[in-house]
C-alpha cells in the first residue's frame, strides 16, 4: 500500500465526528519514517478551537487506525487545535466569526499593506464591515465602522481579547 496524504486524509474524515472537522493536515514523508500532524477545528466552539481531551481522543483513535497498516509503516502523530487565534479561510470565517477580533492585513495608501485589530462584523455580498479595535476606546459606544471589500483583505488571525 502507498501511504499518501490523500489516503491518510480519508482514515482522519473517516475517525472524526462532528463538531470536530479537520483544519489542516500535513504528511512528511520521510525514508520509512512519516510526520503526520493535524489540526482540528470545533464547529460549535465560540472560537472554533478543540479541547485537549479531544485532540488525545482523535490522536488515540487514529493511532489505532495507522497501527493497523502494518508494522513497516513507521510514523509520528501530532494532533492539536487549530486554536484561538487561527489563521482565517476567506471569506467564510468572516461571516462565522462575526463579532470577534481579528489581526487583518489591509491596504493602506500608496500600495502599502498594514496589520490592523478589528473587531468582524457582519457579512453583506462581497464586503465586511470592520470597526478599527483600539484598547483605549473599546467601551465607548458608537464607534465607526467601515465597510471592506473582502478581496482587499490580504490575510488575517483570530485574536484573542484578554
Amino acid at each position: 500500500m502507498v501511504y499518501t496524504e490523500e489516503n491518510i486524509r480519508e482514515l482522519i474524515l473517516r475517525v472524526l465526528a462532528p463538531p470536530l472537522a479537520l483544519f489542516s493536515l500535513q504528511v512528511q514523508n520521510r525514508k520509512n519514517h512519516a510526520l503526520i500532524e493535524i489540526e482540528l477545528d470545533h464547529l460549535t466552539d465560540k472560537t472554533g478551537s478543540a479541547s485537549l481531551e479531544d485532540c488525545e481522543t482523535v490522536s488515540r483513535r487514529l493511532k489505532e487506525e495507522l497501527d493497523q497498516w502494518g508494522e513497516e509503516f513507521d510514523f509520528t502523530l501530532q494532533v492539536s487545535s487549530a486554536g484561538a487565534e487561527r489563521v482565517l479561510r476567506l471569506p467564510e470565517d468572516l461571516i462565522r466569526f462575526q463579532g470577534l477580533l481579528a489581526k487583518l492585513e489591509v491596504p493602506l495608501e500608496a500600495g502599502k499593506w498594514d496589520k490592523r485589530l478589528f473587531r468582524l462584523g457582519p457579512v453583506s455580498g462581497d464586503s465586511v464591515e470592520l470597526t478599527l479595535y483600539d484598547r483605549k476606546t473599546r467601551h465607548k459606544k458608537n464607534q465607526k465602522s467601515v465597510s471592506m471589500p473582502i478581496a482587499e483583505i490580504r490575510k488575517g488571525n483570530l485574536y484573542l481579547e484578554i
